[in-house]
């Protein structure tokens, strides 16, 4: 969370890990999105990467969790699902900048499938009262790269549900190398090799 970048509510079931990396309309269509009930067919998402990185299907994960409150509580439930990465063609994202390469995101039926058992888990675990935290992110786990090897990888994201209705940034190039702890970026630096 702390995984890499971040779809994110901060201050409510679902945690922003970093919410100081959301853009201000990132926030407000983070706050808006209900992500127990929102039925994961209905979430449309984007990444940008700069263009020296190449991504495709399953370098990008949307992950949930959640965890009792108590110190030292083991996470409870937790899924990834991959996303399905496709070049977007359609420029109805505008990227950050020349430097960027954008990506829509979306999950196969049987990826959904699982993420709504999770979802499902989530809820079913509050009605029977157990208090916790969780954890929505969209996490970068591989792709292949132009060149030398990245020092420093900015990350974007996007999301469009039906609250929002269009394609709203929700963290605007943050370096992927520095939101997460050191082995988790060591490991990521491995999975990025050559094209």
């Amino acid at each position: 969370m702390h995984r890499i970048p971040n779809l994110l509510l901060c201050a409510s079931l679902i945690g922003l890990c970093a919410c100081t990396s959301l853009s201000p309309s990132g926030l407000i269509a983070a706050s808006r999105l209900d992500p127990l009930g929102t039925p994961p067919d209905q979430i449309d998402m984007a990444v940008g990467v700069p263009n020296s990185v190449r991504l495709a299907s399953g370098d990008v994960v949307l992950r949930i969790a959640f965890q009792g409150n108590a110190a030292g509580s083991p996470v409870l439930i937790k899924e990834a699902v991959p996303l399905q990465l496709t070049a977007d063609e359609t420029g109805i994202i505008t990227a950050n900048g020349p430097q960027e390469i954008l990506y829509l995101a979306t999950l196969l039926p049987e990826d959904a499938a699982r993420f709504a058992a999770a979802q499902n888990a989530i809820r079913a675990a509050r009605q029977q009262g157990v208090e916790g935290t969780g954890s929505l992110n969209i996490e970068l786990v591989g792709g292949c790269t132009l060149g030398q090897a990245p020092t420093t990888l900015p990350f974007s994201t996007w999301l469009n549900t039906p609250s929002t209705q269009s394609y709203v940034p929700l963290t605007r190039q943050v370096d992927a190398f520095e939101l997460i702890d050191a082995d988790i970026s060591d490991a990521l630096r491995e999975r990025l090799h050559p094209c």
